[in-house]
């Protein structure tokens, strides 16, 4: 069994706030003892040689991944091409996925209420047909898992394998929810075991104190992006 993470982000990004790149998450899962991982950067494909061999360095295998803004909502594409930047609708999905049958797509978070402008909602429905899997948000507590329920209520009534990731924009974010995948040691296999529902789900509720942090991180990166926004429209054209 592998231990993997296939929703995680880093400051390549340079639409998001981190403070850790690519190499830095590495070196943080590698210390988890995790071997697949997944960068998938909003709109940004993070696959280099150069990262693939330093992963490698480290005993994990980097899977190609990206999370795209299709009309307005988050998805997951894992094993896709470079090409893949340029998806943009539903429809540039379904074509994509004639062209490159080796994706496995992930419908991230679809039913949280805080990323209610990125989550899929009704989207996730009407458009089923697109997604192998979903995914088991790390964001919950004992207490509290009703969004979590929700999209695995949608899993069993069609047959979608059920993926826990961590979605971590904070180192801290890691560990609390991932996968563990029976499958070989490349992206063939465990594209193959996704698909197969060859998982299982680690996952623990979060703390009230590490709840609240992200709720803390949350609010104050709306913020800062808020206040970036505002400035960069009022700067004069030069």
């Amino acid at each position: 069994m592998l231990k993997a993470d296939f929703h995680t982000h880093t400051n390549e990004d340079n639409r998001d706030l981190i403070t850790y790149c690519a190499k830095d998450l590495i070196d943080s899962t590698a210390d988890r003892k995790y071997e697949v991982l997944a960068i998938t950067n909003h709109d940004i494909f993070t696959y280099t040689p150069e990262l693939i061999g330093y992963a490698a360095g480290k005993g994990i295998l980097l899977v190609p991944g990206i999370e795209s803004t299709i009309e307005g909502k988050h998805v997951i594409i894992l094993n896709p091409q470079q090409d893949v930047e340029s998806v943009r609708t539903f429809g540039d999905l379904r074509e994509y996925r004639k062209k490159h049958p080796e994706i496995f797509v992930i419908a991230p978070h679809p039913y949280y209420p805080h990323l209610r402008k990125y989550s899929l909602q009704s989207q996730l429905l009407k458009n089923i047909d697109l997604f192998d899997g979903i995914e088991y948000c790390h964001y919950y507590t004992r207490v509290f898992d009703r969004f979590n329920a929700m999209a695995k209520k949608v899993a069993v009534k069609y047959g979608k394998p059920i993926i826990g990731t961590s979605d971590s924009h904070h180192l801290f974010q890691l560990d609390k929810t991932y996968s563990m995948i029976d499958a070989e040691k490349n992206v063939e296999s465990i594209i193959m075991a996704l698909r197969s529902n060859r998982i299982e789900i680690v996952s623990r509720p979060l703390s009230f104190f590490t709840y609240s942090k992200a709720v803390v991180f949350i609010f104050f990166k709306f913020f800062i992006k808020r206040i970036i926004f505002l400035m960069r429209r009022e700067k004069p054209a030069s």
